[in-house]
């Protein structure tokens, strides 16, 4: 599903207009966004909650120069599904 996509349905539910979901999508994203950039974790209840963490340097090859190398350290976010969307996915 696109972002588009996600609007027009967001947009029909919540009885706004696109431009004003997009405007709400936005802001909601950049605000989680700022949250895992500043390393705070947060949950949203019913779905799951994200945490920020730095995967340490790590070696790998590399199949076309066919050698090893160092990958950086760097943030990555994690995500973990709650109860509920478990159970709502699994159709329990």
């Amino acid at each position: 599903m696109t972002k588009s996509e996600v609007l027009k349905e967001l947009a029909e539910e919540l009885d706004l207009t696109q431009a004003e979901t997009e405007q709400l999508y936005d802001s909601f994203v950049n605000g989680l966004t700022t949250l895992l950039s500043k390393n705070k974790g947060f949950t949203l209840p019913g779905f799951g909650s994200f945490h920020a963490e730095i995967r340490p340097e790590h070696k790998s090859y590399n199949p076309h120069y066919e050698q090893m190398m160092k990958i950086p350290p760097k943030k990555v976010v994690h995500f973990n599904q709650s109860r509920v969307l478990k159970d709502e996915m699994n159709g329990e």
